[in-house]
């Protein structure tokens, strides 16, 4: 097996696969790569090709594909629907949801939620996502959606069969459960409102807890995550 795992969503020609951009600069700048060098290339799509370094120009390099596997998709287990944060805190937080392989993260947007949503945002996340299959071993991205309001997610998850509202006050503490996918919910700085939490109650969402503790959006997303991945 090839040392290192590489991204690229595009497909090969003739069995050669075109390098460029970005990860192009980081096999052949960073990494060093030369011709006839083994690496792996995934394109978070269930595909995943082995070859050789062919040749290597000032932009772009070439892979001769040797070998070329499929993975099907695998069901979904884990959903984080949290809210926007400022700065680098939600940056952050994908990324880690990401390498711990979190089937699909859906921000929201709740009323004490204090930042704004730009679809760029979206853009780089899918970077990170690339990014983190490169390190995780898996073969399918994350998936994202639009922001959505804690009113939405009641709608976008009812059928989900089980669904968590993470709350401090809850009377059990967050366990992974036999149904999936689940979903997890994570209000903003100061939780979510009394209204959006009676409105989550209501459709169904079990209020569950970390610890007696609070902790920040990003902590407790990760945290929360981790236990429903982890079972």
């Amino acid at each position: 097996m090839a040392e290192r795992r590489f991204f690229s969503s595009s497909e090969p020609v003739d069995g050669r696969l075109e390098i460029a951009g970005d990860e192009f600069h980081h096999i052949a700048r960073v990494m060093r790569y030369r011709p006839g060098d083994e690496l792996e290339v995934v394109n978070g799509r269930g595909r995943l090709w082995r070859g050789r370094v062919a040749a290597i120009a000032a932009r772009s390099l070439r892979l001769e594909v040797e070998a070329t596997e499929d993975f099907p998709a695998p069901a979904p287990r884990v959903i984080v629907a949290v809210s926007l944060t400022k700065g680098q805190a939600m940056n952050w937080l994908v990324e880690k949801l990401c390498e711990m392989g979190v089937d699909e993260v859906r921000p929201l947007e709740c009323e004490r939620t204090d930042v704004g949503w730009s679809p760029a945002q979206l853009g780089r996340w899918q970077k990170m996502a690339a990014q983190a299959l490169k390190v995780n071993r898996r073969y399918w991205l994350t998936r994202f959606a639009p922001p959505l309001s804690p009113a939405g997610l009641v709608e976008a998850a009812a059928a989900l069969p089980a669904r968590f509202l993470l709350d401090v006050a809850a009377p059990r503490p967050l366990a992974a459960p036999a149904a999936r996918p689940a979903l997890l919910a994570v209000g903003p700085p100061g939780d979510f409102s009394e209204p959006e939490k009676k409105r989550l109650r209501d459709a169904g969402f079990q209020p569950a807890r970390l610890n007696d503790a609070v902790l920040k959006t990003e902590t407790a997303a990760l945290c929360g995550a981790a236990i429903l991945i982890n079972d």
